[in-house]
């Protein structure tokens, strides 16, 4: 993992355990937990694919360009994949599951804050 990987986890991991003892309240902690699950494999995949195009860019910064530029289209895939399973498949209440994944994702200003690149 990255070396910055550790904030971004927590930062985001607490909103999304703030918003599952919110939604906890209301008996629909499940659909919950699985928007808090949604939201970390988006945060991991993001942390893998900087690794993988600082890692490249020392060689060609165009390669290390094309690896994020992939990355979005693989993330955005797998979001839409995690949704339509959690949503349809699960029968999970969407409500929760959106809202804690939007929450979290909005958590990521604060791990923005002071940088000059996103990948700094």
């Amino acid at each position: 993992m990255i070396k910055n990987l550790n904030q971004p986890l927590k930062v985001q991991g607490l909103l999304g355990l703030i918003m599952v003892a919110i939604f906890a309240t209301q008996g629909q902690w499940v659909s919950a937990v699985y928007g808090l699950f949604v939201g970390m494999m988006n945060v991991l995949m993001l942390g893998f694919t900087f690794k993988k195009a600082n890692e490249k860019a020392a060689e060609n910064p165009k390669t290390g360009i094309l690896v994020l530029y992939m990355s979005a289209v693989v993330r955005f895939v797998l979001l839409a994949v995690l949704f339509v399973l959690g949503l349809s498949l699960f029968n999970f209440e969407p409500m929760p599951v959106v809202l804690t994944f939007v929450v979290m994702q909005l958590g990521q200003m604060f791990n923005l804050k002071g940088k000059r690149r996103l990948t700094d």
